[in-house]
């Protein structure tokens, strides 16, 4: 991170007065905008391949699989014994090879697909096979469905990010700018509940107070103080150094703005992160700086309950499967052994060793419930289509069923059963209670003997004066010469008040 000092060479910064108009274009020439590279947006084909990676529909795959090859080689031996060997190679290939490993899911729907093909060629339509890869295709392709609807609602949601407000002086006025307007240089006002939006040095600061636990991992807010223009020292450790993306959780302060967009730190790990996108080396026993940035910047992939539940009972159905397969198998081989089966002529051995696999296939298919990935599919693609027409949308379908668990929400009033909005509604001195929207208020704003200047001392000056220069919030004229309060709440209430009853507090 550069200095004060350093940036003051190279624009005409005014660390008073803020930046003017000229001094705004050469910073944007110079250092550019404070906007973020988008991270890459995952391709559709590979959302809709990563589907298959479900537990249960791993299971109807292999099943699928096992059943079209036994079917076709239980009448003809060749074909079938070809698409086995061709089956086991495919898969094997892509077992050994670490970049086609996350894809065997995929890998085996296609060579399903391949395999039904094959016998209907054949004259021995897999009818059972089939069945299932239906069900496996309207699994899939429902969950896709919604989520990548859900996706581009999001999307328009998140490109409001950038239209939060920053407070800046400027020409030396106060003024509230969009954020991807903030350029070095700029004087940024911070208060409590502010998020830094870009990186820089503090100038002043009243019990500045920043959680950097987006940084650092330490949940334990820090206390910043300002340092001197020359110093060239930075990090989240450094006292005087703000950076983008934390948050201001208590104090007031006046930060210079040194980077801005991708120079930023945030900016420069999402960079790695998307240089990174197709390693799949993630640390997961230590929570690193970019794994926090990427858990900022893109959805979170970890289970939820139902996915968890899904798993755990695919895992059993598999074992059970398996295992009854298996002692099934064995029982007819022990079967062929006393009755003579296996011993009477090789061909009839073999035939014989043939359909034991085969009622080994059958037990295997009839374990796997085909209809659950469907059923659980299309209850969270109605849950989600319910709660997108309530105005709720979901960017997961499997969080339809996260948030259909919670049985107390607790929700911020603030602009969801209030307006938002603060004002001073009555006021009180000399024994007089003065309501708003009163005879009495309208008397109040007309009375003479309201101070217009701060000339007298009675308990309304004294009032008027603690009210204005113990604020840090600030009045800011939008359209129609409104005056809207910018800041800590409650002081800009009482400053609008002020404003209401004609008293110039900012030339106090």
């Amino acid at each position: 991170m550069r200095s004060v000092a350093e940036i003051l060479k190279e624009i005409p910064a005014n660390l008073e007065a803020g930046l003017s108009d000229d001094a705004v274009a050469q910073s944007l020439v110079k250092f550019g905008h404070n906007r973020l590279t988008p991270v890459p947006r995952e391709p559709i084909w590979r959302k809709f391949l990563e589907k298959f990676d479900e537990p249960i529909i791993k299971i109807l795959l292999a099943a699928a699989l096992l059943s079209i090859v036994v079917e076709v080689f239980n009448q003809e031996r060749l074909i079938g014994g070809l698409m086995f060997g061709a089956i086991v190679a495919v898969l094997a290939v892509g077992f050994a090879h670490p970049s086609l490993r996350r894809w065997l899911p995929a890998i085996t729907f296609g060579l399903a697909l391949v395999a039904v093909a094959v016998s209907v060629l054949v004259g021995h339509p897999a009818y059972e096979g089939f069945a299932v890869m239906v069900a496996v295709v309207l699994a899939t392709g429902v969950a896709f469905a919604s989520e990548y609807k859900s996706d581009r609602e999001f999307e328009v949601l998140n490109a409001r990010k950038e239209e939060i407000q920053v407070k800046v002086t400027r020409k030396g006025g106060f003024t509230t700018i969009p954020l991807e307007q903030v350029v070095v240089g700029d004087l940024v006002l911070l208060e409590m509940g502010d998020e830094v939006p870009a990186d820089g040095r503090l100038l002043k600061a009243t019990d500045l107070m920043i959680n950097q636990s987006l940084l650092t991992g330490e949940s334990v807010p820090v206390r910043k103080r300002p340092a001197s223009l020359e110093d060239t020292a930075d990090g989240p450790d450094h006292p005087a150094c703000l950076y983008r993306g934390t948050q201001v959780v208590d104090g007031v302060g006046l930060m210079f703005v040194t980077e801005v967009g991708d120079a930023t730190m945030i900016g420069q790990i999402a960079r790695r992160l998307s240089a990174e996108e197709g390693d799949e080396a993630d640390d997961a026993t230590e929570e690193t700086d970019e794994a926090r940035i990427r858990k900022k910047l893109t959805i979170s992939k970890q289970l939820t309950p139902l996915q968890q539940k899904l798993s755990d009972l695919a895992g059993l159905i598999s074992k059970v499967g398996y295992i009854a397969a298996i002692a099934i198998f064995l029982a007819l081989m022990g079967r062929g052994l006393v009755t003579g089966s296996l011993t009477s002529s090789l061909g009839g051995a073999a035939k014989y060793a043939l359909d034991s696999v085969v009622y080994m296939v059958i037990i295997i298919v009839v374990a796997v419930p085909e209809g659950l990935p469907m059923s659980v599919t299309v209850s969270l693609a109605l849950a989600m289509r319910k709660m997108t027409r309530a105005n709720s949308l979901v960017r997961q379908l499997v969080a339809c069923e996260t948030i259909g668990s919670a049985t107390v929400i607790c929700s911020d009033k603030t602009g969801t059963l209030t307006q938002n909005k603060m004002r001073v509604d009555r006021a009180w001195w000399d024994g007089q209670l003065f309501l708003r929207d009163t005879e009495q208020w309208v008397r109040l704003n007309a009375n003479d003997t309201w101070p217009r200047a701060l000339e007298g001392h009675g308990p309304a000056d004294w009032i008027a004066l603690n009210a204005a220069v113990n604020s840090t919030a600030h009045l800011e004229e939008r359209e129609a010469g409104a005056m809207v309060p910018v800041g800590n709440s409650t002081e800009g209430a009482l400053l609008h008040w002020l404003h209401e009853n004609g008293i110039i507090y900012h030339r106090l």
